[in-house]
């Protein structure tokens, strides 16, 4: 009986188990501990009588202990010792991981369905952990190690759908738009029905920039056919495309029409992306004159409205308006500086080639163009790096509005 004091529930089946619905009881109470109540048991085991006989009958009986209507089984388990653990200790929880009683084969439905319900709370607990600690890593800094710990989990262990969306936000963030497409297609359809259409947003956007266009296009036009909120996101990620494709004017209808949806629910967020959007479409257009007059300042004022800093890369547009409109050249050159200076700061390498951009056309540097290109390879944004790769300063200034 000292022997059963402590039983592995993960990745092993415990020692001497009774027979079925014994052993689920066993199993049940090791995992759950504390005391359990009559009508909580049978929710999850219905022949509770003939499961207690079982377990009485075995070398467990003399652990089932019994308090009025409450049942408890007198043992610890590592499942115990795994949540002691969770959202801390990353290597700790590594090392305790398993599967929760492998093999376990229950004729019992309601039981079966704790099982896995609760096997995948224990695989989330552990990606949470994960995903906190590479997030914290890259929070300070540190994306090399914080993409070594998530490519080591992601090698070992499979992908649960909840934190599967956190995760997918990590790596976007980390301006990897390909690893959050893989992520996002592996469960996919395992997502609950209410975050799905989230998920195939960032599903559509992680395709587009990854170059997976004609994907990417047809999860986001899915959902700007949907009743979805998301699909005025779908929009502004589309136009984004368009206006670096070649079909500018699309681009401005599609940032217009969000524009006037996010002004009417007051939504910050999206009306910050529409105008920025409507303002590079103009750029795309030739038309610096009426983006660095209209959407791009409008974004400026609606940031200092909400008490928000500048981004980088409402900075950095405002300075190529400048900078192709042929006014306020200096003042380009100091906007393109600052646009800079905040991406660097932020090590957001999309943000910093768009600066560089900015400042290379305000300063007629056609060198700079080698840092722009460089930057736009780290931020793993294809459509931005191919735009680059057509155009010259020379073609930009010759077509810019007088």
């Amino acid at each position: 009986m000292e022997g059963l004091k402590r039983v592995r529930l993960l990745g092993a089946l415990p020692e001497d188990l009774p027979p079925s619905p014994g052993a689920e009881l066993v199993v049940y109470l090791a995992a759950r501990p504390g005391w359990r109540s009559l009508e909580e048991l049978r929710r999850v085991i219905p022949p509770l009588a003939e499961a207690i006989e079982a377990v009485n009958q075995s070398p467990y009986g003399p652990l089932l202990e019994a308090q009025g209507t409450e049942f408890r089984l007198n043992v610890e388990s590592d499942v115990v010792d795994y949540w002691q653990e969770a959202y801390r200790d990353l290597d700790r929880l590594r090392a305790l991981y398993g599967e929760l009683a492998p093999g376990l084969d229950s004729p019992l439905p309601e039981f079966r369905a704790w099982l896995e319900s609760e096997r995948e709370e224990i695989l989330r607990g552990l990606w949470s952990t994960a995903v906190g600690k590479a997030g914290m890593l890259a929070d300070t800094h540190r994306e090399d190690e914080a993409l070594k710990i998530l490519a080591e989990v992601e090698a070992a262990y499979p992908l649960e759908p909840r934190t599967a969306l956190d995760l997918a936000d990590l790596y976007w963030r980390l301006f990897r738009p390909e690893a959050t497409a893989r992520v996002l297609e592996a469960v996919l359809e395992r997502i609950e029905p209410r975050t799905r259409p989230r998920a195939e947003l960032n599903l559509g956007a992680a395709l587009l920039r990854a170059g997976k266009v004609e994907e990417g296009r047809r999860w986001l036009e899915g959902l700007v056919a949907s009743e979805y909120d998301e699909r005025y996101w779908a929009l502004l990620h589309l136009g984004q495309l368009e206006a670096l494709t070649g079909e500018p004017a699309l681009a401005v209808h599609r940032a217009r029409e969000v524009r006037e949806v996010a002004e009417r629910a007051g939504s910050y967020e999206l009306l910050l992306m529409a105008l920025l959007l409507e303002g590079e479409a103009l750029l795309r257009m030739g038309k610096a004159r009426e983006a660095a007059t209209g959407p791009l300042p409008a974004a400026m004022g609606l940031q200092e409205l909400a008490g928000r800093p500048f981004s980088a890369v409402s900075l950095a547009l405002l300075a190529e308006a400048q900078a192709l409109w042929g006014k306020g050249k200096a003042r380009a050159v100091e906007l393109s500086e600052k646009a800079y200076r905040r991406a660097a700061q932020e090590r957001d390498p999309y943000a910093a080639s768009r600066a560089l951009f900015a400042w290379a056309l305000a300063a007629r540097d056609e060198d700079k163009l080698a840092a722009v290109r460089q930057q736009a390879e780290a931020a793993g944004h294809r459509p931005w790096r191919d735009f680059l790769s057509r155009v010259s300063l020379e073609d930009l200034l010759d077509a810019r509005e007088g």
